[in-house]
């Protein structure tokens, strides 16, 4: 096991936290949802620092859009939702779930880690070096170059990162 209760992050610590941690508490997962909301209750408090790569917010935003049109019946699958929203310009604007969640982000506490060049360079090389797939290595990177070791997620693959503590709902 190389990874931790995300209920026993250390008070201060500075901690990345993950696209599927916000997507388990908009969506309220019945599994996960509770412990990622109390997590972002506690960074609230500035009991611990969150932030926020926005890559993380880009797939945010993503997930949240194709989770609300199946929520709303329109598609029943991502294919349908894409196929959907490219072809119906009226529904973006329509939605509401997916823009109070990123509203609220950019509202709260968190400190959203905004994109430099160096920062996928050094996706590259963690890529290599760890076998992650792009974008788990960009998150890691956003995490390496702001010197940040600790990340919520529920993706296993971070586990392989030596240098990153993995917090887990």
């Amino acid at each position: 096991m190389n990874f931790y209760k995300l209920s026993s992050i250390p008070s201060n610590a500075k901690v990345l936290f993950d696209t599927n941690i916000f997507v388990y508490s908009a969506l309220d997962h019945p599994g996960y949802g509770e412990s990622c909301t109390q997590a972002f209750q506690r960074v609230e408090s500035n009991e611990i620092k969150g932030y926020v790569p926005t890559i993380v917010l880009n797939e945010l935003l993503h997930r949240l859009m194709i989770a609300e049109v199946i929520k709303k019946e329109l598609a029943r699958n991502t294919r349908e939702v894409l196929k959907l929203l490219k072809h119906d310009k009226s529904i973006i604007p329509s939605l509401n779930i997916c823009w109070q969640e990123i509203d609220k982000i950019f509202a709260s506490e968190f400190t959203v880690l905004e994109d430099m060049p160096n920062i996928f360079r050094k996706a590259i090389q963690i890529s290599r070096e760890y076998s992650l797939l792009s974008s788990d290595a960009y998150i890691a990177s956003f995490a390496n170059v702001y010197g940040i070791t600790n990340i919520a997620t529920n993706d296993t693959d971070f586990e392989s990162v030596r240098w990153i503590k993995v917090w887990k709902p």
